[in-house]
């Protein structure tokens, strides 16, 4: 048997939720937001790097053997609650519901991108530098993808200890024809005043934080205060996540139907074909 080397960075126990086999070889359409032509594809071949926890260490898929045995089956036992209950989890789940989110939000490519930067940006500074004077640990400056990864592992607990003081709805959409995206950056954080240049973090006030946890059920996460619980998810509602991980997609977002429900700047929603990439007739209530 061969070595592991396609990772997954979006785990495949969450993203055979979005198929329509529930299963891990169950196809769904991947959509390129380049505006390539859709492909079919499974949980099994989307949002997988090669290598992409491979580390420095005697066993070079510690990480990954770790986040298969020891994250995922939690992480599997949160999103069967919620498949089975349409409700939020009660006190031990909802713990494994936030590691769910603390994946989705520390594991995808760009967060590393975030991570390195600095480091990137501090090792670029001390070589233009070593021009000009003698640098005697310049090499203490240098990185690797293990640090990145280790960074990664160390913030697990920090994430999951800001996301557990935050507010939670649940939306559950009950109507059969209609369906929840996802993409390989599901993880979506928004403010009201957001705009080009603005940071907003986990902390931030007034952020709402919106994660697709299943083509059926929607999360959606405030700091304030707000009435807990599970309601119906709206068609508007529906719409404006779909467009939000449209837009928030590193490379692709994924649907088990060909036609999804997208909003506007108005809340208006309407059906897309993502096969003809043209708009449908507008939807009401």
């Amino acid at each position: 048997m061969g070595r592991k080397a396609k990772h997954h960075y979006i785990p495949k126990c969450y993203l055979k939720g979005f198929t329509n086999g529930g299963e891990s070889s169950s196809p769904f359409w991947a959509v390129p937001i380049n505006n390539d032509k859709p492909f079919p594809t499974s949980p099994n071949d989307a949002c997988a790097q090669r290598d992409y926890y491979t580390v420095d260490h005697k066993n070079s898929l510690i990480v990954e053997d770790f986040y298969a045995e020891k994250i995922e089956p939690k992480i599997s036992a949160a999103i069967s609650y919620i498949n089975v209950h349409s409700c939020l989890p009660p006190k031990e789940e909802m713990r494994c519901l936030i590691l769910l989110l603390a994946t989705l939000y520390l594991r995808v490519p760009s967060h590393r991108e975030n991570l390195e930067m600095p480091m990137r940006r501090t090792k670029e500074i001390v070589e233009s530098m070593s021009q000009d004077i003698n640098i005697s640990n310049k090499s203490e400056f240098d990185y690797s993808k293990t640090d990145l990864i280790q960074a990664e592992l160390r913030l697990i607990d920090t994430v999951q200890e800001c996301l557990s003081n935050k507010f939670y709805q649940l939306f559950i959409v009950e109507d059969e024809s209609l369906n929840v995206i996802t993409s390989d950056n599901p993880f979506i954080i928004s403010h009201p005043k957001d705009g080009k240049g603005f940071y907003f973090g986990l902390n931030t006030s007034n952020i709402e934080i919106c994660v697709p946890i299943t083509s059926k059920a929607i999360l959606i996460a405030r700091n304030e205060k707000m009435k807990e619980g599970a309601f119906t998810a709206t068609k508007e509602l529906i719409g404006l996540t779909n467009t939000k991980l449209v837009l928030s997609a590193s490379r692709f977002f994924y649907s088990n139907t060909e036609e999804i429900l997208l909003g506007d700047d108005n809340i208006s929603v309407h059906k897309h074909n993502i096969s003809t990439n043209k708009a449908m007739h507008p939807t009401s209530g």
